[in-house]
This record gives C-alpha cells, sequence and structure tokens, in this order.
C-alpha cells in the first residue's frame, strides 16, 4: 500500500473511531504533539481533543469522511477533504459537516495525525 493509500486509510480509521467515541483507537493515531486548530479558536492538545470525542453529545449515527486529496512530500503529508456526522441529540437529528487539513508526520515507520484544522461549512 502506497502513501496516499494509507492516508486516506487512516483519516477513515480516524472519522470510524470518532464515531465510535473510541478514544483508545484516536490516542494510537495521533502524533506526540498533536494539536488540533480550530478556526478561530484556540489550540487544543491531544488529551482535551480526545475529552473532547467522548463527550459528544447525543447519539451518533455515523461519521464519515468524503472528498480527500493527499499531498505527501517525505515524512510530512496533508490531507483535506469534509467530514460529516450524523447526530441523534434531544430527538432531533443534526448534521455537522466540516471542512478540514490534517496534517501527518511519519512516526515510529507509520503515519500520525499531528495537527486538524476543521473548519465548519454551514
Amino acid at each position: 500500500m502506497g502513501d496516499r493509500e494509507r492516508l486516506i486509510e487512516i483519516s477513515e480509521q480516524l472519522a470510524g473511531a470518532i464515531g465510535r467515541r473510541d478514544v483508545s483507537s484516536l490516542r494510537g493515531l495521533l502524533a506526540k504533539d498533536f494539536v488540533q486548530r480550530p478556526a478561530g479558536g484556540p489550540p487544543v492538545d491531544a488529551e482535551a481533543f480526545l475529552d473532547a470525542v467522548a463527550h459528544i453529545p447525543g447519539e451518533i449515527l455515523f461519521v464519515t469522511v468524503d472528498q480527500l486529496t493527499v499531498d505527501v512530500s517525505g515524512d510530512s503529508a496533508i490531507v483535506t477533504g469534509f467530514q460529516q456526522a450524523e447526530l441523534k441529540i434531544e430527538g432531533a437529528d443534526v448534521t455537522d459537516r466540516r471542512a478540514f487539513v490534517d496534517w501527518f508526520v511519519r512516526e515510529g515507520g507509520d503515519w500520525r495525525l499531528r495537527a486538524a484544522i476543521d473548519q465548519p461549512t454551514d
């Protein structure tokens, strides 16, 4: 499997783990210095990110990614696309669609997510 295919696979694994609130699997996909940078907000470290995933409100019906593009340069890569989550919160269906830019680095022989930047599209 090439780098592009592996990065797409990891992006799909990240979405699936978020959908299951599987912080253990998520932790294994993050680089040691991971940071989330919400557009217009302060940076969020790995522990705060994982805690936020664990406490997503309501029932998560699914989380998917689409329109993925991958740019690899040595041991660094950028994956861009859209993440969509469907949730049920207090009986109401909620759709959250976000554009994202994920920066991956090669650590220990595999790709790890170093930084995640997202922007709601609604």
